[in-house]
């Protein structure tokens, strides 16, 4: 794109002169067609031509030039495709995207030009993607440029042939005329003939003329005016982007033509644009006058057969950085580096111009960063090609501190020698509601390493008792942390935690300790200086009221073995004890297990033995409140061990437990072994220890029963060793007359969750169900959809287990032994009063209870409820007695004495299973919903 090609100049010298654009003739395209394809594509992007467009036109008709406004439109789409090939060329050069191992460079990439080497070198030096300065001067697009009539025409106006004058006569005659000035320029004037007016000015012209006219017609006035203007034509050559000859308006200026021939290219320059009229040059204009001061005495008018010429652009500098229009300039007499500054509009206010870096290429092809000071009075001179580079101050305050969290004022602040945080905390106004006064964190910044330390103060002993020690004296660049009361904490210090972690070495861990357990706020937390237990405490918010105090747990990693020691507090008398990077905290919950909060920690220190170092890991079982695994500690006794895994429990034997205990000599020989422990000495105890609690012979556990109904003393008793169901129902007075011991409900928990499983593996299933009835289509019509598939798996799901076993309550209180019951935990009875009501479910139309009448069957009762619908199984009824019992009436005999209903009995009409060979089980699942809901109703009657 820096030389004009011959074919290329041949094609724009031998178009037709037109308003329009120039076309080139079928032979030139041919002729162009004829080139290599690297060479096309060269040039067309030279002078913006649609390579495509050329190509079709090779074979077509001759075609109608497109107008002014199409070519305008087709430059700015082309400059918007050369600024996407350049980005996707910034980018391969940066290597944004590599270059496959198939992929193969053309003879043109793996030999570069030495010219595509320089611009591919000053592409990766223009950062920020810099521009030209100017060039958008012409991205907009014109409406028209044909002459126009409706602006002012100045008076030094040139007349010409083609332009029209208005002329008025008023007076003892009236008359409109409007005259055009012929080829010879002259108007021809009705009644006095031809008069000259080419060469003269619009100004002379009125004059003389209406002079003229007064003396020659007595008794008239008249009044002169510019009608239409004239067309001149002129030429836009050099680096303009469709350079050629247009057709404008009379009164067009340089930026005008320049604007109608599509603006200038990228290599043309702005500074001195040169207007040639007969072979010399009669005008200069410098585009940046125009741009920079708004001056436009450099933008004269044309006349016809004018020449603009746009030569290629000279010497050039970048400028990025902290200035107004960051660009690249083209120079014309600017020297310096000021010179250029000025250029983009001077410094921002934030510009650093103690350094302003200015990069140059060498005369041996390298790369050269010069710094300049601006404030010096040296003059540091700029060459083609430098880039200069204003950087911004830093973001860093100076003398200030920041205040942050739940304060009513948070913010930066100055900070001056001696000040402290009362400085900025005065008084409890200027805190929100609930701060946590009692742990506020101060974290200090060195400033050589900007390495962090953390401080922490109980801001409420100063503001209550006037501690001075707790009024800490800030450092400049501090930062001060105030927390609620209700908010967690570790979001708001996870920032502070970061840079802790980032700061550490090998030498130096982490300056982070963490707390976990029965405290109000568990995490991570700065080590501040001096910490100790008491401080980690009062930033985790204190410990809550189950915490187990007697035994805290912290975990050290020791720096120079690289594992983990441990060591067991009483922190109601050593709060005290001082506390080492990355230590960890644990704190137990009285009436919770310690598995959960240990889990981690038991890990570690199993991974953590190796040949001569074994596990620090002891386990208590037994009856103890929370037998496990526990960190080892030296010098820890059974009665230690105990008391952490939360004491005995009541059934706990007090005299002595077994201790076993793993031996080896370390190299061929281990054996275990196992010797009794009297729990009243203190016997030390070594890692890998199992200490067994045993539980007091014949200790049995409370055991109960509930009695609900229709029972003399209803309640939940206590259960002897062997008592069955008659004996309990004796103690609780019997039955009341009321009671329906037919419809007695006996539950029991074992049962329960054997049910409740079964729920669970029915309701699996029915997804396999659902899932095979969505694909397959062929079933018949009548098949169960996957959608009621869905609702029984959902109405299975909020089922409820019952646990129900049948029983016969009014015979075993007859006294038949063999249907007397032995009671476990947990089983409950529920005796109903007397029903008189008969219930139907399942695939009847309106499943419901209906009142008892002994003449009616099975039958009677189906009809009342209006039927079966059409998936009953009607060969499968049963009925389900009140004591839960289950039998099928026989379908021969409806009326014989065993098919004979009784008052609470319910009758059920199953799913017809023979629609689908899967449907065995979606009768199980129903079967299960109806029994479920016959005793869930037995039991709410109550």
């Amino acid at each position: 794109m820096k030389k004009v090609c011959l074919l290329i100049a041949s094609l724009m010298a031998s178009v037709a002169f037109q308003a329009s654009a120039a076309t080139p003739t079928p032979e030139q395209i041919e002729m162009f067609s004829k080139l290599p394809r690297a060479q096309q594509e060269a040039l067309a992007r030279q002078y913006g031509v649609d390579l495509d467009a050329l190509t079709q036109q090779s074979g077509a008709k001759s075609q109608p030039s497109p107008t002014l406004n199409e070519l305008v439109r087709e430059r700015d789409v082309r400059r918007k495709s050369d600024e996407d090939l350049d980005n996707s060329i910034m980018t391969s050069q940066t290597g944004d995207e590599i270059e496959t191992e198939n992929s193969k460079p053309n003879d043109d990439e793996e030999n570069p030009s030495s010219e595509e080497v320089t611009n591919d070198f000053f592409k990766q030096q223009k950062s920020d993607d810099l521009k030209p300065f100017g060039y958008e001067l012409f991205a907009g697009e014109p409406s028209t440029f044909a002459p126009v009539s409706d602006v002012p025409v100045p008076s030094e106006y040139i007349l010409g042939p083609g332009d029209k004058l208005r002329i008025q006569i008023y007076g003892k005659e009236s008359q409109d005329y409007s005259l055009t000035v012929n080829r010879q320029g002259e108007i021809e004037i009705p009644k006095l003939g031809p008069y000259s007016v080419v060469g003269q000015t619009f100004a002379t012209v009125r004059e003389e003329l209406s002079n003229e006219i007064s003396n020659r017609i007595i008794g008239v006035r008249s009044n002169i005016t510019m009608g239409e203007l004239r067309s001149i034509r002129v030429f836009v050559l050099g680096e303009a982007y469709k350079p050629a000859s247009y057709t404008i308006s009379s009164l067009s200026t340089v930026t005008q033509a320049i604007f109608a021939a599509g603006g200038i290219n990228e290599i043309g320059s702005l500074r001195n644009i040169e207007v040639k009229r007969n072979g010399k040059t009669v005008a200069s204009l410098d585009l940046y006058d125009l741009l920079l001061k708004g001056d436009t005495s450099g933008d004269v008018s044309l006349m016809a057969g004018d020449v603009v010429f746009i030569p290629t652009k000279g010497k050039s500098v970048s400028v990025k950085g902290a200035v107004p229009r960051p660009a690249i300039y083209e120079l014309d007499g600017e020297e310096t580096v000021r010179d250029v500054i000025k250029l983009a509009g001077g410094l921002l206010p934030n510009a650093y111009s103690d350094i302003v870096k200015l990069q140059r290429i060498t005369a041996k092809g390298l790369s050269q960063v010069i710094n300049v000071n601006l404030r010096d009075s040296k003059k540091n001179s700029v060459k083609n090609g430098d880039i200069v580079s204003v950087s911004s101050s830093l973001d860093a305050l100076e003398n200030s501190v920041t205040l942050l969290g739940h304060v009513a004022r948070p913010g930066v602040y100055g900070w001056q020698k001696g000040m402290r945080l009362s400085s900025l905390l005065r008084n409890i106004n200027d805190f929100k509601s609930q701060p946590d006064l009692n742990y506020v964190l101060v974290t200090r910044e060195d400033p050589l390493t900007g390495a962090i330390t953390a401080y922490d103060v109980n801001y409420s002993e100063y503001l209550i008792q006037n501690d001075p020690s707790e009024d800490l004296v800030l450092s400049s660049k501090d930062t001060v942390y105030v927390f609620s009361r209700k908010s967690e904490r570790a979001e708001s210090l996870e920032p502070v935690i970061s840079q802790l972690r980032e700061q550490t070495t090998l030498a130096e861990p982490p300056k982070i300790v963490t707390i976990n357990g029965a405290v109000r706020n568990p995490g991570t937390y700065p080590l501040s200086e001096g910490s100790t237990v008491s401080n980690v405490l009062r930033a985790a918010m204190g410990y809550t009221q189950e915490a187990e105090l007697n035994f805290v747990l912290i975990a050290r990693l020791n720096q120079n073995t690289f594992k983990t020691e441990l060591k067991y507090i009483d922190i109601k008398t050593h709060n005290s004890e001082k506390l080492q990077p990355l230590d960890r905290l644990y704190i137990f919950d009285k009436d919770k297990p310690r598995d959960e909060l240990l889990e981690d920690l038991t890990d570690e220190l199993a991974q953590q033995s190796s040949k001569g170092f074994t596990q620090q890991l002891i386990t208590i079982s037994g009856d103890v409140r929370f037998p496990g695994v526990y960190p080892f500690v030296e010098g820890m006794t059974q009665q230690t061990l105990i008391a952490l895994a939360g004491g005995l429990n009541e059934s706990g034997y007090m005299l002595n437990a077994e201790l076993s205990r793993f031996k080896t000599d370390g190299k061929t020989t281990a054996s275990l072994t196992h010797q009794s422990v009297s729990l009243s000495d203190n016997v030390e105890l070594q890692p890998l220890d199992s200490l067994l609690i045993k539980r007091i012979p014949e200790w049995r556990e409370r055991r109960t029963i509930k009695l609900a109904g229709e029972v003399m003393f209803p309640g939940t008793y206590v259960l002897q060793e062997g008592e069955t169901l008659s004996s309990v129902i004796e103690r609780a007075g019997g039955l009341t007359d009321l009671a329906f011991a037919e419809g007695a409900v006996f539950t029991r928990e074992s049962l329960r969750l054997r049910e409740e499983e079964q729920i669970k593996r029915l309701a699996t299933e029915l997804d396999n169900e659902i899932a095979s009835l969505s694909i397959d289509k062929s079933e018949d019509v009548q098949a169960l959809s996957s959608d009621e598939a869905k609702r029984l798996k959902d109405r299975l799901t909020n089922t409820d287990a019952v646990g129900r076993l049948v029983i016969d309550l009014p015979t075993l209180l007859a006294g038949e032994e063999t249907l007397d019951l032995a009671l476990n935990a947990g089983d409950a009875l529920y005796v109903p009063k007397i029903s008189q009501s008969v219930t139907v479910l399942g695939e009847v139309q309106f499943p419901t209870s209906h009142i008892y009448d002994g003449s009616l069957d099975a039958s009677d009762y189906i009809s009342r409820s209006g039927g079966l619908k059409v998936r009953a199984d009607d060969s499968r009824i049963y009925v389900v007695r009140a004591n839960g019992s289950v039998y099928q009436p026989s379908a021969f005999n409806w009326y014989s004495l065993e098919n004979k209903l009784a008052p609470g009995d319910t009758v059920v009409v199953p799913l017809d299973t023979e629609y689908r060979d899967t449907l065995s089980l979606w009768s199980t699942a129903t079967g299960i919903l109806y029994n479920s809901a016959i005793a869930i109703a037995a039991i709410n009657g109550l």
